[in-house]
């Protein structure tokens, strides 16, 4: 039953679903009524990938993700650090490689406009870091200082100086132990802050794709508070190593935590390993190279993922790995392969995460091992393809985010969106999965339109197939008897009027476990 007039909630759960005048009668005469006023309600959005404490930290930095020039972003960097001489470092998110019309990040560039204090500015994507000089120095880092596995720190040709771009495990390894390096308080207002907007935005679960203690132990202070309003699946990030021996102890730390974290809204469930990079930096490892003639050897070489994902499936955990190139897809889906033969495992549901560009071989291989396509319609908004287009080439480019050909293949086909490094809204991200257009600019042509999915299938992927993959099939994912009351209300049945309606569409009511955690009037009543 796909469509229903009303349901009954009691407690924590549906209890009735069907036609109204049978839900009243059921609900009996005392039962509080909520009009939907002609607006539509769907379950609680499930995001499929996401880092939430990264999510409120970012709310709190410079925005950078619609900068469209090198004289813009220096623009909005002079003018927050003018309005903040007190702040000990600047720090930013979201600029996209494209902004730059071809030139390179330099740290000269930040110089010119901050030099008395470190500068941070995070790509979109998360997997690069463009610093000024001041940065360069309070990270210890020198023209001789060696590149880390997997990492890379972007030097001048000529000169052999540091260029103020690092990319990959280097922003893992030295940039963020650093920038993260605040109080508990600060860790648990960064939480918070991400609840509220994931709250307004209609979700209800979401999938931490990069876990860490302090974000980990700040969820767990919520929980105990009663303040932890969307449910967290979470997966522990597995950093590269230069010795197997500590890979290992990481998945056997992933393990404890899985064993400790297990409640309805808490729950660790697995690993995340980094495989590769992204095509826009040119760090996602590709059967064949770039246009520029460059390519990337992946973050984790295949013995080294091989013997972790080997040692996590044994242990019971769900394995998710970042794989955006086609190699480094290939190596997964072969990884997660053979533990499954050497483990005489079958069904835990593993993930791969992103799947930008695979091979149409890889695609249909993934589905037949059960793999879930963990992907992420936001990042195939055509407003940000334009360097991401020119780095694979026209012909490839054809053949990227290819969301129909995995559910063609039988594969469990998650949604997300993967905030920060996207914007975090559900909405704007279901409006590219059913047009392939840009939701904050409809005039730029939708990239290959024809693979847009219809938009009720749109939203099945990201509620009901995101809890699937994240096993949580049992509690939420569908409006339906026994199941959690997690439903979001949207202002306008945007079924009815169309995917365009989603530019306009907004959020009355979120409701999660049968509790209002969004209403503008803050009393649960639309």
């Amino acid at each position: 039953m796909p469509w229903a007039e009303a349901a009954v909630v009691e407690g924590d759960r549906f209890t009735f679903v069907g036609e109204a005048e049978k839900a009243a009668a059921f609900a009996g005469a005392s039962a509080e009524h909520v009009d939907c006023s002609g607006g539509l309600v769907l379950p609680g959005f499930v995001d499929g990938h996401v880092h939430v404490v990264m999510t409120g930290a970012a709310l709190l930095k410079v925005q950078l993700r619609d900068a469209v020039s090198l004289e813009e972003i220096q623009e909005r960097i002079g003018d927050w650090a003018t309005r903040n001489p007190a702040a000990p470092r600047v720090l930013a998110t979201g600029w996209v490689h494209g902004a730059l019309a071809g030139s390179a990040p330099t740290r000269e560039m930040l110089d010119e406009i901050v030099s008395d204090r470190p500068v941070y500015l995070d790509a979109y994507d998360l997997h690069s870091c463009w610093v000024n000089s001041a940065a360069l120095q309070e990270l210890g880092i020198t023209n001789s200082t060696p590149d880390p596995p997997g990492g890379r720190i972007v030097r001048n040709s000529e000169t052999g100086q540091a260029s103020g771009h690092l990319l990959e495990t280097v922003v893992p390894e030295k940039v963020w132990p650093l920038i993260n390096r605040v109080s508990e308080a600060q860790v648990d207002r960064q939480l918070l802050a991400a609840l509220e907007v994931y709250a307004a935005a209609g979700i209800t679960s979401v999938v931490d794709m990069a876990l860490e203690a302090s974000a980990l132990a700040a969820m767990k202070r919520a929980e105990a508070k009663g303040e932890l309003s969307i449910r967290i699946v979470g997966h522990v990030i597995i950093h590269r190593r230069r010795d197997s021996s500590a890979d290992l102890a990481q998945v056997e730390e992933a393990a404890r935590l899985a064993a400790e974290y297990d409640s309805d809204r808490l729950r660790v469930a697995g690993i995340k390993i980094i495989g590769d990079g992204t095509i826009d930096g040119c760090t996602a490892a590709l059967l064949e190279p770039y246009s520029n003639g460059e390519n990337a050897e992946p973050i984790w070489d295949a013995e080294s993922m091989n013997r972790v994902v080997v040692a996590a499936d044994a242990a019971g955990l769900q394995v998710a790995i970042h794989a955006i190139g086609d190699r480094t897809i290939r190596n997964s889906i072969d990884a997660i392969e053979l533990a499954a033969k050497v483990n005489g495992t079958s069904g835990r549901r593993h993930r791969i995460e992103h799947l930008e560009y695979a091979a149409q071989e890889d695609i249909e291989r993934l589905a037949g091992l059960g793999i879930t396509a963990s992907m992420q319609p936001i990042h195939a908004d055509p407003r940000f393809l334009v360097n991401w287009i020119a780095m694979l080439g026209a012909e490839r480019a054809q053949e990227g985010f290819a969301w129909p050909r995995y559910i063609e293949a039988g594969a469990t086909l998650a949604l997300g969106t993967d905030a920060p490094t996207a914007p975090f809204e559900p909405i704007p991200n279901m409006y590219v999965a059913a047009t392939r257009a840009s939701p904050s600019d409809p005039s730029v042509a939708p990239h290959r339109p024809e693979w847009a999915l219809p938009l009720e299938e749109a939203i099945l992927h990201g509620t009901r197939e995101s809890a699937y993959a994240a096993w949580l099939e049992h509690l939420t994912g569908m409006i339906q008897v026994g199941l959690a009351a997690d439903l979001v209300v949207l202002d306008r049945d945007v079924i009815e009027e169309g995917s365009k309606a989603l530019l306009d569409a907004g959020v009355r009511l979120t409701m999660m476990g049968g509790e209002v955690t969004y209403s503008p009037t803050g009393t649960g009543s639309l």
